[in-house]
């Protein structure tokens, strides 16, 4: 992630989103549930186990959350960009 917040220190460093409390409250569930899910894998590793098929199924649903979580909180952002670009051009 270096080079994307290079790039977003040179183009967009006085862009600031206001979100939502419905999307902070994702991205609070998102990396709580992020943290949780490493710290699983660490017991797991831990312990010497391989993830059979189960726990991998439960591995995607987790992540799939999380994605789609953060995707809500991206298309917040980007209509708001969006909408600022429209009214600059207007």
């Amino acid at each position: 992630g270096g080079s994307m917040n290079t790039l977003a220190d040179r183009y967009y460093r006085d862009t600031h989103y206001p979100i939502p409390h419905a999307d902070f409250l994702r991205l609070q569930h998102a990396h709580a549930t992020g943290v949780l899910f490493l710290d699983l894998l660490d017991t797991l590793d831990l312990g010497g186990q391989r993830p059979d098929a189960a726990q991998q199924a439960s591995f995607a649903s987790v992540i799939a959350l999380l994605t789609d979580q953060l995707g809500h909180v991206v298309n917040t952002c980007e209509s708001q960009i969006l909408a600022r670009m429209e009214a600059t051009a207007a």
